[in-house]
């Protein structure tokens, strides 16, 4: 079994990739923060070399998801996202790392309004319009430096989010009872935003640690749509149509349920990562209306 270091393991995302990932490796947290759970955390601090490098020996690969989103103090946020990163990059050079994989962000591109084309996919220029989407772009560089100059291993997800919804279980099912049926819909109707599916996150960092061939390759990373460049004015001015040509019977089922969708601005391509990485979000908007349908007996 692979052995498997995951920074930022006590954040957000982090506290729910962790045991996910450990259904499949044998994962080790790192964070600044204590851990109090069954799983092995080290808590260190990754602007310190020395307790990374400690923190990495005998792994066969990291995932490095740690990141500071507050970027106020534009310092901190270089020593947090882009310091950390090169300390994580080095530490794997030395100590014989096959593979990093790099959490980046949406927001590396810019994020929204500011990419030129839509859908935003791998290749949309980086005009980052915030200090975290600049900071995390620098971190891509420096990955990809390292994967230049040392021959590592580097693969880089840029990743639309992680938000937890209610209804989903650890195991990736719906609970229809607790479940916020309009939230959940208007989630996967908007295209390509945050997974919010726990067997999601650990499947597409899972892929990206261990899938061979994608080594020097990035991927934006979120809950999957059909739609394409072709659809980008109607997304904002009549979106159910759009979408009812894609998943008949929307527009009645959001009318039952009294959903009105906001028009779709902008929104992001997951054809790479489904055709080159092999990941897919469990379920789109036509699985969870047939799974409501089937919940509600009809």
């Amino acid at each position: 079994m692979k052995k498997i270091l995951l920074t930022g393991s006590e954040g957000d995302v982090g506290k729910v990739l962790l045991p996910q990932l450990a259904k499949r490796f044998d994962v080790v947290g790192f964070d600044l923060r204590p851990h109090h759970g069954p799983l092995n955390v080290i808590q260190g601090d990754l602007t310190r070399y020395e307790e990374v490098a400690a923190a990495v020996e005998g792994m066969d690969a990291v995932v490095h998801v740690a990141a500071l989103l507050d970027c106020r103090e534009v310092a901190r946020a270089v020593d947090m996202n882009v310091k950390a990163t090169a300390n994580v990059m080095q530490a794997a050079i030395d100590k014989g790392v096959k593979r990093v994989v790099y959490c980046s962000t949406v927001w590396a591109s810019g994020h929204g309004f500011s990419e030129p084309y839509m859908p935003i996919d791998e290749e949309a220029p980086c005009a980052p319009v915030c200090v975290y989407g600049q900071t995390k772009w620098l971190g891509e560089l420096m990955t990809e430096w390292y994967a230049r100059q040392h021959g590592l291993e580097t693969v880089i997800l840029r990743f639309c989010g992680f938000y937890p919804a209610a209804g989903y279980d650890e195991e990736g099912g719906i609970d229809w009872e607790s479940a916020d049926a309009p939230g959940l819909f208007l989630r996967y109707f908007g295209a390509g935003f945050k997974l919010m599916n726990p067997v999601d996150l650990g499947e597409a960092f899972a892929l990206a640690t261990e899938k061979p061939g994608i080594a020097g390759e990035r991927f934006v990373i979120g809950c999957g749509t059909p739609y394409a460049a072709v659809d980008a004015a109607g997304l904002r001015s009549l979106p159910l149509a759009v979408a009812e040509r894609y998943y008949p019977g929307v527009t009645e089922l959001f009318a039952e349920l009294g959903i009105r969708p906001e028009p779709v601005r902008y929104y992001f391509s997951h054809e790479k990562a489904r055709t080159r990485l092999g990941f897919r979000s469990q379920h789109d908007l036509g699985d969870l209306m047939r799974l409501y349908r089937e919940w509600k007996g009809q």
